[in-house]
């Protein structure tokens, strides 16, 4: 072999080698998928769905706790990917009351009317006296910040579960 040809077959396979790199990496994220929000259970294959691809996943609570009404933040490489919030409300508040001045569309009432989806959030609103000073009722939503049309059938399956865990680790009573 020439040294220009030895020279031209070396620059090909540093050309190539970075793509072969690429494109034989695996899909789906690099980080550990949680089988919590912010350390309330939830559905891990749910999670792993909403979640998009990246290398790093941070839960952040801020300095909030439930008894406050926690906003938990979920972000894949910096960027904001699901959100939990809670507010406390009035003993009395319901669903309904949450998208009074709600300009949301396609709202979707479930499970008897306990919970309502949208097409990138699915709430409920859980009795709780006793337990938070700043009221007797919480309204907890979680949100997909990256929907597609997947996202309203995904979080209907995820939201009822995970407000049950809310509930429980709240200590609200039955």
């Amino acid at each position: 072999m020439t040294p220009s040809r030895s020279t031209a077959l070396a620059a090909l396979l540093l050309c190539t080698l970075p793509l072969t790199a690429c494109t034989s990496a695996k899909e789906g994220p690099s980080y550990p998928v949680p089988d919590n929000i912010c350390g309330i259970p939830a559905d891990k294959e749910i999670l792993r769905l909403l979640l998009h691809d990246g290398d790093e996943l941070e839960q952040d609570t801020g300095h909030s706790t439930l008894e406050e009404g926690q906003i938990c933040h979920m972000y894949v490489d910096g960027n904001e990917a699901v959100l939990s919030d809670a507010h406390w409300r009035k003993s009395g508040y319901t669903l309904r009351d949450y998208f009074e001045f709600s300009d949301r569309k396609g709202i979707r009432y479930f499970g008897g009317g306990k919970y309502a989806s949208w097409n990138f959030g699915v709430v409920t609103v859980i009795p709780c006296p006793g337990v938070s000073e700043k009221g007797d009722a919480v309204s907890v939503a979680v949100n997909d910040l990256r929907w597609n049309e997947k996202t309203q059938p995904l979080l209907e399956k995820l939201g009822p579960p995970y407000f049950e865990a809310y509930k429980k680790k709240l200590g609200c009573p039955s």
